[in-house]
């Protein structure tokens, strides 16, 4: 990637106006963000926010948090604010508070774990105030640990739904945020 004095300066500045503090680590991680999306790019991942019922300031607050949020692709932000809006009725500002979530994969990670809680609950194992967002930020070993292996007995089916081979049809109740 290269970039004209002039381009990265303007970078810098955006990167500083935005509150960044450029002894840390974001800082460095929201020039490389910035740069690597170019004006347009950034432009249609916000218009993609956007569209989930973000404001511009709770795009820029999820930046700050995490400024790689920005690396996807405008079709996987699409994708997995989809499935968080509209599949798990989160709020889209729940996921800005929470920009880490974006950083997660869909297929390895999301859709398992939801599976395997639909099924938990479903038998009354796990109570449905179970905060989503926590379970998601999980190690994948304490999420075996709590959530599969510890019901591994009682409901053998569990494993299947860890490992995707049963199809997350969504949660019958509202999980905590």
């Amino acid at each position: 990637m290269l970039l004209s004095n002039n381009h990265f300066s303007e970078i810098v500045h955006e990167v500083t106006r935005l509150g960044f503090d450029p002894n840390n680590l974001p800082f460095v991680l929201a020039i490389s963000s910035m740069a690597q999306n170019g004006e347009t790019l950034w432009e249609q991942k916000v218009k993609a926010f956007k569209s989930f019922g973000l404001s511009k300031d709770e795009i820029y607050s999820a930046f700050k948090l995490q400024p790689m949020c920005m690396n996807s692709s405008e079709k996987m932000i699409n994708k997995l604010m989809d499935f968080f809006v509209n599949k798990l009725k989160m709020k889209p500002s729940m996921i800005s508070k929470n920009p880490n979530l974006l950083q997660l994969s869909l297929e390895r990670r999301i859709i398992p774990r939801c599976s395997v809680m639909q099924l938990l609950i479903s038998m009354g194992l796990v109570k449905e105030d179970t905060n989503i967002v926590h379970m998601f930020k999980m190690t994948e070993m304490k999420f075996v640990e709590k959530f599969v292996s510890k019901y591994q007995k009682e409901v053998p089916n569990v494993i299947n739904e860890h490992y995707g081979k049963i199809e997350f049809q969504g949660f019958l109740t509202d999980l905590k945020m």
